[in-house]
């Protein structure tokens, strides 16, 4: 009897199972480039996921980003928000910039990822990040981050300073994932024992 219930047991007890780590993506930075005054425009980029987080047949536990905006301007204070997307149509290589009338057809369904925020000149500014969407951007190849950006208030220094633009430095996922034992119960179930 006591055989029988440790057989019917284990292959329960081994599809429960599963191998829990910790991981964390290599840091990833990005320049997003600011082309208006006063009127927000809409700058999409594409980042490709690190190989380590492509194809991956896991479960996400948890999830979150660390990352510092960088307002590299001495003049200019920049607002920006910021959106996570699993679609678009940048290319690493090639932003796509929308106007304040015409956000991208996704911009709606896009996450939010920071909310609107004045990024005072020369200002390193760390953010945290715990979105859901975040979970689903594990396995993919790219995603998509759509910034809302303009200046609202130039200070002392050179007006015609170039390229302006805010910059998303050291972005690091980090994650909690588990991978399930499948298949071993097959060696020790009731037919194994």
């Amino acid at each position: 009897m006591r055989r029988s219930f440790l057989s019917l047991l284990c292959p329960l007890l081994l599809t429960a199972c599963s191998a829990e780590l910790a991981v964390d993506t290599p840091p990833q930075s990005v320049a997003i480039p600011v082309t208006s005054a006063l009127r927000p425009v809409y700058v999409e980029v594409a980042v490709d996921m690190p190989e380590e987080t492509q194809g991956l047949d896991v479960n996400v536990k948890e999830i979150t980003a660390d990352l510092t905006v960088f307002n590299p301007s001495k003049a200019f204070t920049l607002k920006s928000s910021a959106r996570l997307s699993l679609v678009g149509t940048a290319t690493p290589d090639r932003p796509i910039i929308y106007g304040d009338n015409n956000p991208p057809s996704y911009y709606a369904s896009a996450e939010e990822l920071l909310p609107q925020k004045d990024f005072p000149p020369n200002s390193r500014t760390p953010v945290n990040v715990n979105s859901p969407t975040l979970r689903n951007a594990i396995g993919k190849e790219r995603i998509w981050i759509i910034v809302s950006n303009t200046v609202t208030e130039a200070g002392v220094g050179n007006p015609l300073e170039l390229p302006l633009e805010l910059r998303l430095e050291d972005m690091v996922l980090h994650a909690v994932i588990s991978k399930p034992f499948e298949g071993l119960e097959g060696a020790l179930g009731p037919s194994g024992l």
